[in-house]
């Protein structure tokens, strides 16, 4: 099981002040635009950035265009491959940290170093940049988790390590709270309104 994650202050954020829509009325104004707000980004994603440049730059030459179907064969692949080869680790037993992001070099990882290596596989694969984002979710127990997420022409998909299937984001169960920008790869911002009737998370 996924344990809880040290994101506070992004689930401060999200519950204090940004949202004062119940979260049960979300599905019922398809038309209702998704509305953001900019935030620091979580300092575990930040020191990651000093190690892994690639995680955090712009690339705007993508070998293999979003749009072509056998993406999301590449992606179904990532994502059963990562899954298989890493041993589900919780920080403070992998890395003696209480949150630290990093590839699973020993074989062993959370939710996070799922992710990274799913982005560098992906970006390896010739995968532009900014068709890749993390995503800081709520999960259906009500702990913090990060997923993949792919900007595919369908919609956005999920790459998850709880998960074999590749899923769009409105047919996982989770609450978004935040995400890497599309634009500045630096930059992170809260998911206001979430609409389960769009095929995207933001108009980004």
């Amino acid at each position: 099981m996924h344990l809880p994650k040290t994101f506070f202050a992004i689930t401060a954020i999200f519950l204090a002040g940004a949202v004062t829509t119940p979260a049960s009325s979300q599905s019922l104004e398809p038309a209702q635009p998704v509305v953001r707000r900019m935030i620091d980004p979580p300092p575990a994603f930040t020191d990651s950035c000093k190690r892994y440049q690639w995680f955090c730059e712009n690339r705007t030459t993508s070998v293999v265009p979003v749009e072509r179907d056998d993406v999301l064969e590449l992606a179904m692949m990532v994502n059963r491959r990562v899954n298989s080869m890493i041993t589900e680790l919780s920080d403070p037993e992998n890395y003696g940290a209480a949150d630290y992001w990093s590839l699973p070099s020993n074989g062993n990882g959370d939710c996070e170093d799922f992710v990274l290596q799913k982005y560098k596989l992906l970006l390896d694969a010739g995968v532009d940049s900014s068709y890749l984002s993390i995503a800081i979710v709520l999960n259906w127990t009500g702990e913090n988790h990060a997923v993949l997420i792919l900007r595919h022409h369908s919609g956005d998909l999920v790459l998850d390590n709880l998960s074999r299937q590749i899923r769009p984001w409105n047919q996982t169960d989770y609450q978004y709270l935040a995400m890497q920008s599309r634009e500045d790869r630096m930059a992170w911002e809260v998911v206001v309104n979430q609409s389960r009737d769009r095929t995207v998370l933001a108009e980004r």
